[in-house]
This record gives C-alpha cells, sequence and structure tokens, in this order.
C-alpha cells in the first residue's frame, strides 16, 4: 500500500483539486464554498511522494432548518481516482473529524455521493433519507454523531 501524508492546506489549493476530480464540467465558482475562508474551517490534503492526490473541508453549518451551533459539515471530499481504496478518503474525513472535535463539534453532517457511501457508513455514519439527485449526481444525505467533549477551543 502507498503510504500516505495528511496536511492542512488552503482553500485555494482544496479548490484546484475540488474542480479536477468533483466539479469538472461546472462553473469555477462552483467550487467555493461558503465558509471556505472562515478562520475555523480546515481543509486537508492527502498527500503521495509530495502530490497532492485528495482533498476535504470541515466547516462549522448548521443543516437547513436546524439551528445547531454543535453541527460541522464535510464538504468536497475528493481522491484521485487512482488512489481511491487505499484508505486516503477515509483519512481525510478524520482528519477533518477530528478537527471539529477539537472545537465542540457535536455532530459532522454532509451530501455524500452515493458511490462513497460504503466509506461513510463503515466510518459510523447514518444515513438519512433517500437518494437524491444534484447537479454532480446521485447523493445520500449522511451524519455522524460525536462523544461529548469535556472542553470546548
Amino acid at each position: 500500500m502507498t503510504e500516505h501524508n495528511i496536511q492542512p492546506i488552503s482553500a485555494e489549493i482544496a479548490r484546484h483539486l475540488r474542480r479536477k476530480i468533483l466539479r469538472p464540467n461546472l462553473p469555477r465558482e462552483t467550487i467555493i464554498y461558503p465558509g471556505d475562508d472562515a478562520e475555523d474551517t480546515f481543509h486537508a490534503g492527502a498527500f503521495v511522494y509530495s502530490v497532492l492526490v485528495g482533498v476535504c473541508t470541515v466547516l462549522r453549518e448548521a443543516q437547513t432548518g436546524v439551528s445547531d451551533c454543535g453541527a460541522w459539515r464535510l464538504r468536497g471530499v475528493a481522491v484521485d481516482p487512482q488512489q481511491r481504496g487505499k484508505g486516503i478518503g477515509r483519512a481525510l474525513i478524520e482528519s477533518c473529524i477530528t478537527h471539529a472535535e477539537a472545537r465542540g463539534a457535536s455532530y459532522v453532517w454532509a451530501n455524500g455521493r452515493s458511490t462513497a457511501l460504503p466509506v461513510y457508513t463503515a466510518m459510523g455514519f447514518s444515513v438519512d433519507g433517500d437518494e437524491y439527485v444534484t447537479d454532480t449526481g446521485p447523493h445520500y444525505f449522511v451524519q455522524r454523531v460525536l462523544p461529548k467533549q469535556s472542553f470546548i477551543k
């Protein structure tokens, strides 16, 4: 198995891989997420031999219609197709969850692509509702409740 290294990256670096993998045929502005540049937003990059092969972002965001300040959203989880199946997506998601937990998150949620559903469920995410389709394909709403923290940074 090829070793990978997870590191913090900038929003701009994350956007490059988001566009290439997740939204290649959509306008550039679709890869800029509200909250991307917020102080506590975290962008994780996965590197193999110093080459960026995956990204994931986590930011404070409640679900539509829910006022929960403990909610954090995973967005833009993308792994180069040639690097999939090696645990990179899982490592990216876990690094983002760790970031959110350290800041008092009570749960994380995502609009996960249907093709990634096995990864999310294996990581303890539950599925809420039926599959739905967006401009980037079929998705499911997934969420994972986090253990209570005894501190908030």
